[in-house]
């Protein structure tokens, strides 16, 4: 089994040209001979269009062909549209302020494949590395299967299951998600509720193999205070990318125990020292003074 032929990526984007290429590039790097394609949404920076006029060879640029107006753009009607269109087993959808962080090998295609074979009634799996800043919730709720080398979440108290049924980075089974007639809805907690009654709780990798880049910009929909504007001029646009690691490296993550969490500050370093740890997704939660200053502004709006 070759994971070129089952996996295809789509790598939604908005604005962030350098965010968009380092997400490219990594894909290449990690998955080469993946199919990988860029649903922009209809982005206007030079930056951005920069790239989406100069992909390298595998990647293309997909025009998306509806507009959404909602916090997340037109993000749902792009995925819709991925999924409509794509013809692998697999879908992996990503976005442009992520990247792959290891080379996808045959055992992971393997492992995939004996995920869905293992659970007929799933439809996703996350590949994405946990949050340091959430550990001790992620010690909490995270399972391991009794029947499976993976881990689930058991979180009854939580009222809506974003995060254990459905996330919008995630790897789909195209062919069940199609099958159950799966329409993206505007909001990743309607899109949980929806995998929650088709397909129960999702699996999370034991060995996963993407993850978010700390401090990135604000994106759209999201209000910049003065405060957020300021933390990206401290932080500066470059992406915060994850150092390349060794192969022992990786060799030694898939053999740990799953008791270990794959916590990403245990797994990944950035090649900027200066960032801090745990890692923040958004700038301006890396300086508390200014995340003070950015709810207080808020606040009096």
């Amino acid at each position: 089994m070759r994971i070129q032929d089952q996996l295809t990526i789509y790598i939604f984007s908005f604005n962030r040209g350098r965010f968009l290429s380092n997400a490219i590039d990594s894909c290449l790097r990690y998955a080469p001979g993946v199919p990988v394609h860029v649903i922009d949404d209809n982005s206007d920076d030079p930056d951005t269009l920069a790239v989406l006029n100069n992909l390298p060879e595998g990647v293309s640029w997909v025009k998306p062909q509806a507009r959404g107006d909602d916090r997340h753009g037109g993000l749902y009607n792009n995925m819709q549209q991925a999924l409509d269109s794509v013809t692998s087993e697999w879908i992996l959808f990503i976005q442009d302020d992520m990247q792959l962080v290891r080379p996808l090998e045959q055992d992971d295609a393997q492992y995939i494949a004996d995920f869905f074979q293992q659970f007929p009634e799933k439809g996703f799996l996350n590949p994405v590395f946990l949050k340091g800043q959430r550990h001790k919730r992620d010690n909490r709720i995270t399972r391991v299967f009794e029947d499976f080398h993976g881990y689930y979440r058991h979180y009854p108290e939580k009222k809506n299951p974003r995060g254990i049924s459905y996330a919008d980075v995630v790897i789909g089974h195209a062919g069940r998600l199609k099958a159950k007639g799966w329409q993206f809805s505007a909001s990743e907690q309607t899109n949980a509720s929806q995998a929650n009654e088709l397909f129960g709780g999702m699996g999370f990798m034991a060995h996963p193999f993407v993850m978010f880049l700390p401090q990135v910009p604000v994106y759209r929909g999201k209000k910049k205070t003065t405060a957020v504007a300021l933390a990206e001029k401290w932080s500066g646009m470059e992406p915060k990318r994850f150092v390349e690691q060794s192969a022992e490296h990786w060799a030694e993550f898939k053999r740990r125990p799953l008791t270990e969490l794959p916590v990403a500050e245990t797994y990944l370093q950035c090649v900027d020292p200066k960032v801090k740890t745990p890692y923040q997704y958004s700038a301006v939660n890396a300086y508390w003074p200014l995340r003070v200053w950015h709810k207080i502004s808020l606040s009096l709006k």
